[in-house]
């Protein structure tokens, strides 16, 4: 049963037991000395909202403390005090025989604000949480969590969603699926300005292409069609070649002017994972974490308790401006059948793409050298600089860390002599 097609006398009986439970998280409140009114919100698919009005003077993490005590009062093993829009909220899961699924076409047919907004789910109060990909502060995604959390489905949705709304001169595609099979909805996919990259090689070339291309639009000032480049599970393929980060981390830090956008999943969506590359991905969409003490490198802050998320879409969107928990619909054949798609792969057209330089090599220590303990050639790095190559662009180039190419720059460009 769908929530939002829940008989009348069902909705009753959620709104009076909602009641019961608001009486119920009062009532323990007060035994603990502290003053508020607690208020039914939001029936969601897997969790109930309830508003909290605190008295004079009564601080909000005085409540934050006490959410262990308030799910012994809803009856829950758990709940979640968060604030949201200035408001307190209690965030109580339902039992898992009353939870319910989200239908896309509850969103599908929400016209969203520009071309480039996406209706990512419901959030907590009942409201569409969004997320604008033509917005520099939100223009490059990670999306993390476990096995069953909802993590590819999320990224389904999001791809659906811009690729039913935008024709082929507004947004161009590029898929990395080293999984080979996470993105097989969108193989066919007319948005593909190349074939779906599944092996190592292919997806370095895939990436250098995008940073060319970054380079010739930031020259001429292009920035239509956006192009989106997803890769998927990029811990694996940073584990087999941690060059790949330091040209992610390029990308995500110049694309965003020019109208490049970079979505990356992982389980583990923190340092460990896009190691320098994490600072430029201004937004996290987060799914379930396996335990409290990786929740804050996964989110980046403090409190978010994403190892309390119910798994099945239940997640978090971290941005500049907070974080919001909400509900992914669970995307089905039919919503991705909208996808204009070509008749057969043979359709899908091809890019020239660059030959990745000494790919094959396995990687060796960054050294005062680079890539591989090999001599580095000063000459050649003496004429990137003089053609304007950046510290960020010296290590692409080079396979160097930062503070050596940034002693090179400013070596070659008459300041610091190393």
């Amino acid at each position: 049963m769908d929530f939002v097609t829940t008989a009348p006398q069902a909705v009753r009986k959620f709104q009076h037991d909602m009641d019961f439970t608001a009486a119920l998280l009062q009532l323990a409140l007060q035994g603990r000395r502290v003053e508020a009114l607690v208020t039914p919100l939001f029936n969601g698919p897997q969790l109930e909202t309830y508003q909290v009005a605190l008295g004079v003077g009564v601080e909000p993490e005085k409540v934050e403390r006490l959410s262990g005590a308030l799910a012994m009062a809803a009856g829950a093993s758990y709940c979640r005090v968060a604030r949201a829009e200035g408001r307190l909220l209690i965030e109580v899961p339902k039992p898992k025989r009353e939870r319910r699924t989200l239908r896309a076409r509850r969103l599908a047919s929400v016209k969203p604000p520009t071309h480039f907004h996406v209706p990512l789910g419901l959030g907590t109060t009942g409201q569409i949480v969004w997320l604008d990909l033509a917005d520099e502060r939100t223009c490059h995604v990670v999306i993390g969590g476990t096995t069953g959390s909802g993590k590819t489905n999320a990224l389904h949705w999001l791809l659906r969603c811009l690729l039913v709304h935008n024709p082929l001169g507004r947004l161009r595609l590029l898929l990395a699926d080293p999984k080979r099979k996470e993105l097989d909805p969108f193989v066919l996919s007319r948005h593909l300005l190349h074939p779906v990259a599944y092996d190592l090689t292919e997806i370095i070339k895939m990436l250098l292409w995008v940073q060319s291309t970054m380079a010739e639009r930031a020259e001429h000032g292009i920035t239509q069609p956006k192009i989106l480049m997803v890769v998927d599970e990029v811990k694996e393929l940073a584990q087999r070649d941690r060059r790949v980060l330091d040209v992610m981390s390029s990308i995500a830090q110049l694309g965003r002017g020019v109208g490049i956008c970079l979505i990356v999943t992982t389980q583990q969506p923190g340092a460990k994972a896009l190691g320098e590359a994490l600072p430029n991905f201004p937004a996290r969409l987060l799914g379930r974490v396996t335990s409290a003490t990786l929740t804050f490198g996964a989110a980046g802050r403090a409190r978010s308790q994403a190892e309390t998320l119910l798994g099945r879409g239940d997640m978090l969107l971290i941005t500049y401006d907070g974080l919001t928990r909400l509900q992914v619909p669970l995307v089905t054949e039919a919503e991705l059948a909208a996808i204009p798609r070509w008749e057969s792969a043979d359709r899908v057209p091809r890019l020239d793409l660059p030959e990745a330089v000494n790919w094959s090599t396995p990687p060796g220590v960054d050294t005062r050298g680079g890539w591989n303990r090999t001599p580095l050639d000063l000459d050649a790095v003496r004429q990137a600089v003089e053609d304007g190559a950046t510290a960020r662009d010296l290590q692409t180039l080079f396979g160097i860390n930062y503070d050596r190419a940034r002693r090179l720059v400013n070596r070659f460009g008459g300041g610091y002599e190393d």
